[in-house]
């Protein structure tokens, strides 16, 4: 390594000066660590000492548009390393060198981002004359949303152009852009311009609020409604409203917020009508918004629920079957709501004298369908009343079997439990030798036999005697015969009864 690149890294400035008095090419002299081929001003500039990077630019100037093999200039290093002080200093002698562009078409700027230290991209932006598509969104990418506020300030044209791409694929402006991603700061910057940009149309005829509406974002909304009011009344291509969007994007909290906060806005376009003629209610049910929107929407009394779009049909027509709360929604559709217009004008209907042949006609086709809508709701309810009791009836046919198991085991259990200690440890009094041994297990075992005949056979009119037959049979085995004195005498007769004991 050469001489001097020592006096560099031990940013030693006497024994740099000696060197370069002794042999002023060494100022010449290129690095040849990890062939970065590094010029004495980029090594200077790399490690940040000021001093000596200040020397060498009053010594040899021309070392600022040097390059090395990576392509970078000095102020490459220096924006990398983030000293706003040596960026300065090489600031001075001309801002030709913000453009300048390495081997991976990074200029200055584009390092600065990178640095941790933001104070040398922000001067660099203060500075330059120029700041292209690609440094804007590379700070965008960065996060160095402060840089980009600057550099807006300075080159508001860059928002204009459309140059960014959103969600469904067209380009757009950066406004649109931040209002599809629902960057609140952005938007606030970009509004706060005062370049008109709200008023862009992306490639599709969507402005920045359309795509804001789409994505439901309500503090997005919030802000246009502080800066930018009219945006709202502001149609697509096919005539859709913001509440279209809305509706058709399934954003409740975003139409609720529109349509309490839009004033006297908000009844005339709710009341607005696409290409094909829908209202907002329409699209909301054909997209299966949910009962909450569509009853939000209906109970407003703004929109004719009977009303019917280009093709004929109404709002119920559109609704999928496979829709949640189907039934209930189609119902609710079908209700001949009054608008708060109908309501205004009744007092002047009621003096009608007549009603024209057209409202007949009208009226009539709709007791038509209204009666044979009834009854097929009730043919409907008929065979869900049949179908319902019959599985009550099964339900409750398997209810009674499992009880009946149930008991029969519980019974079954106890009798077992009963009889065995019976037999092992048959009561006191009870004689166990001679000819009688084993007659009280045989007495118990009788005994079973009685209480599982009481249980099992079932309580019918035709069998009622059995009951008082088997508890005096019972009664009288279990009684008479611990009574005997055992063994019998001699000469003494025993009783069958006595026998059975």
């Amino acid at each position: 390594m050469h001489p001097i690149f020592d006096a560099i890294l031990q940013n030693d400035l006497p024994a740099f000066l000696g060197l370069v008095e002794a042999r002023e090419s060494s100022l010449e002299e290129r690095s040849e660590e990890q062939n970065t081929n590094n010029t004495v001003l980029h090594v200077a500039a790399k490690l940040g000492h000021r001093e000596l990077v200040a020397k060498i630019i009053e010594l040899r100037p021309s070392l600022l548009s040097s390059r090395n093999a990576y392509g970078d200039t000095p102020l490459h290093l220096a924006a990398l390393l983030g000293d706003v002080n040596i960026v300065m200093q090489m600031l001075d002698t001309g801002l030709e060198l913000c453009s300048a562009r390495n081997n991976k078409n990074q200029t200055p700027l584009h390092l600065a981002f990178v640095s941790i230290f933001m104070e040398a991209a922000k001067f660099i932006v203060e500075k330059t004359n120029s700041v292209d598509l690609d440094e804007l969104n590379f700070a965008l990418s960065s996060g160095s949303t402060c840089i980009v506020g600057i550099i807006l300030e300075r080159f508001p044209e860059l928002a204009r152009k459309n140059a960014w791409e959103v969600e469904d694929g067209s380009r757009s402006t950066l406004l649109h852009y931040a209002c599809d991603k629902g960057d609140l700061e952005l938007t606030s910057i970009l509004l706060g311009l005062n370049q008109g940009l709200e008023e862009a149309l992306n490639s599709k005829g969507l402005s920045p609020l359309h795509l804001a509406v789409q994505r439901g974002s309500v503090i997005i909304l919030e802000e246009f409604m502080d800066k930018s009011p009219l945006s709202f009344c502001v149609r697509t291509p096919s005539k859709e409203t913001v509440f279209h969007l809305a509706a058709r994007n399934k954003n409740t909290d975003a139409f609720v917020f529109m349509a309490e906060n839009l004033g006297t806005s908000s009844p005339i376009l709710l009341k607005k009508k696409d290409q094909q003629g829908n209202t907002v209610l329409p699209i909301a049910a054909s997209v299966s918004c949910g009962s909450p929107l569509i009853r939000y929407i209906v109970g407003k009394k703004i929109i004719d629920i009977r009303d019917r779009n280009n093709m004929g049909y109404r709002a119920y027509h559109l609704l999928p079957r496979q829709a949640q709360d189907y039934e209930f929604i189609s119902s609710y559709l079908r209700c001949d709501t009054k608008t708060s217009e109908e309501v205004d004008s009744k007092k002047a209907e009621r003096n009608e004298p007549h009603i024209g042949h057209s409202e007949v006609i009208r009226l009539l086709k709709l007791i038509e369908i209204s009666t044979s809508e009834i009854a097929e709701r009730k043919k409907s309810k008929k065979h869900h009343v049949k179908r319902g009791h019959k599985s009550l009836e099964h339900e409750m046919h398997i209810e009674a079997l499992q009880n009946a198991r149930n008991t029969i085991a519980i019974v079954a259990v106890l009798i077992a439990s009963v009889s065995y200690a019976g037999g092992i440890n048959p009561p006191g009094g009870v004689y166990q030798d001679g000819p009688w041994k084993g007659k009280s297990l045989v007495g118990f075992m009788a005994t079973a036999y009685v209480a599982a005949s009481l249980v099992t056979i079932p309580h019918f009119p035709g069998t009622r005697w059995l009951f008082p037959v088997i508890i005096s049979v019972a009664g009288g085995s279990l009684t008479q015969g611990p009574t005997q004195t055992w063994p019998p005498q001699k000469g003494q007769a025993i009783s069958p009864i006595e026998f059975l004991g």
